[in-house]
C-alpha cells in the first residue's frame, strides 16, 4: 500500500469522506468532510469540509513528525483563538511539540483535529466541551511542559 492509499484509509477509518485530491509539487492537497451533527441528539448543519495539505518527504525518513496542515474551509466554525482556528482557517490542533515528543503517525493527526472540532460542537450545542484545553502562547507551553512532566495522557489542544 503507498503513502496516498493509507492516507486515503485512515480518513475513512475516521468516517471522513475524501471528496477529491490534486497532487502538488510539493504536497497532496485532500479535501475530505465530515457530518457531526450524526453524533449529536440536535439537528444542525454539522458538515464539515477539510482541505488537508500532506507534504512529501523526499528522503523517506520514518519520522512521525511531518505537520500536515489541516483547513476548515466550510466556513461552519469561527475563525478565532477560543475555537482554534486561524483567521484563515488553519486549525490548531495541538501544542508545538506535541507531536514530536509523542511520535506522532498521521492518524494522530486526524485524531487531533477530530477532537478538536467535536470539542466545538459540543461546546456550542450542549454547553461544555469534552476536551481540557490548554492557554494559549507561553502559559500553555508551560501547562503542556507540566502535564509531560506528570506523564499525563490527557494533553489537549493548544496554540
Amino acid at each position: 500500500m503507498n503513502d496516498h492509499e493509507r492516507i486515503m484509509k485512515l480518513f475513512n477509518l475516521k468516517k471522513f469522506k475524501t471528496i477529491d485530491y490534486i497532487y502538488g509539487n510539493d504536497c497532496t492537497i485532500y479535501h475530505v468532510m465530515k457530518n457531526y451533527s450524526k453524533k449529536f441528539n440536535i439537528e444542525f448543519n454539522g458538515i464539515i469540509l477539510l482541505e488537508v495539505k500532506v507534504y512529501y518527504n523526499p528522503f523517506k525518513i520514518l519520522s512521525p513528525c511531518f505537520y500536515p496542515e489541516f483547513k476548515e474551509i466550510s466556513n461552519i466554525i469561527p475563525r478565532n483563538i477560543d475555537n482554534h482556528i486561524y483567521s484563515n482557517g488553519n486549525i490548531c490542533y495541538a501544542p508545538p511539540y506535541r507531536p514530536i515528543y509523542e511520535k506522532w503517525g498521521f492518524i494522530d493527526f486526524i485524531n487531533a483535529v477530530d477532537s478538536m472540532i467535536n470539542n466545538y460542537f459540543s461546546k456550542e450545542y450542549i454547553g461544555t466541551g469534552t476536551l481540557i484545553e490548554l492557554e494559549h502562547g507561553k502559559k500553555g507551553l508551560k501547562q503542556y511542559n507540566f502535564l509531560i512532566s506528570k506523564k499525563d495522557s490527557i494533553i489537549v489542544q493548544h496554540k
